[in-house]
């Protein structure tokens, strides 16, 4: 085996498809659950496929919400929390053998803040600051063996997370355009761990199918371009050899409106460039589901 060889070697939440891109009306609500569910099969040292042959698979199954209330106008507190039903290694030597975890992943507290307007050109920009809370500071073990740092469910450290939100849309094309882009700087473990900081940045195009008025239900299609940076981790202060990337995701997506009521979100993440330092397992296929729903209190 290849010393670094890294399997999921990012810090924290998965990525994708659970935003709430603006702020909320004063008073209002907003749920979202969401699932995700990511498969790699394949290491790539750089930006080419290596031949690595330690694991036969790996994934991770995730199931997270995102609580999102209008406090006044132009201000919204969110708080995101979820929890991972696996992440798991499937070793070829010996035939059978994985290591499996699983728990509470990191929480995300955070304040949204309207910065500017125009509603005659349909223009807005947000963006917001929160906390990371881990909800365990200890390792995870099974049967007495400590899992790697990658199979952790937290990391085990607190952090900060900045977002931006910039919204356009025309309401008679039923055109809507979206960039988001997020930082994510991570405290260290108190088992000497950190997570190099990491950057995403996407780019949103979606269209509004008009329904008839017979039909209870709308579509809207989106296509989502996303870059994901992620430094270096360190233990101990020394730099993972086998950690830090740039990844580029095509991401298409189907969003269900029932009754304008409740939001039903269906996507696919498909690498197009992957960079990886030394040699790390690459992503292959992700895909996600989500539910949500706005209440008026």
């Amino acid at each position: 085996m290849p010393l670094g060889a890294q399997c999921f070697s990012s810090s924290g939440n998965p990525v994708g498809g659970s935003q709430n891109m603006g702020t909320l009306d004063k008073g209002v609500l907003s749920c979202i659950g969401f699932y995700r569910s990511s498969f790699s099969d394949r290491y790539f040292k750089g930006s080419q496929e290596s031949s690595v042959d330690i694991l036969k698979n790996a994934n991770y199954n995730y199931t997270g919400t995102l609580l999102a209330y209008g406090l006044i106008q132009g201000v919204t507190l969110e708080m995101e929390a979820g929890y991972f039903l696996n992440k798991t290694k499937n070793y070829k030597i010996p035939a059978g053998y994985g290591l499996r975890g699983f728990g509470l992943a990191n929480a995300l507290i955070s304040s949204k803040i309207q910065i500017f307007n125009n509603i005659e050109r349909s223009f807005g920009w947000s963006a917001s600051a929160g906390l990371k809370i881990p909800f365990s500071r200890e390792m995870q073990s099974i049967d007495d063996v400590r899992l790697p740092f990658d199979l952790q469910a937290s990391t085990g450290a607190f952090g900060v997370a900045v977002q931006s939100y910039l919204m356009k849309q025309n309401s008679f094309t039923g055109m809507r355009y979206f960039v988001f882009n997020r930082m994510d700087i991570n405290g260290t473990s108190k088992d000497g761990y950190h997570y190099g900081p990491s950057f995403v940045n996407a780019v949103f195009v979606s269209k509004h199918l008009i329904r008839t008025s017979g039909w209870p239900v709308s579509i809207t299609l989106i296509f989502q371009i996303r870059n994901e940076i992620y430094q270096q981790n360190e233990l101990w202060s020394e730099p993972e050899i086998s950690s830090g990337s740039v990844k580029l995701f095509a991401s298409p997506q189907v969003n269900l409106s029932f009754h304008e009521t409740w939001n039903l979100s269906i996507l696919a993440d498909l690498p197009l460039y992957q960079y990886y330092n030394h040699i790390q397992l690459a992503n292959r296929l992700a895909l996600g589901l989500s539910l949500s729903r706005s209440f008026q209190l």
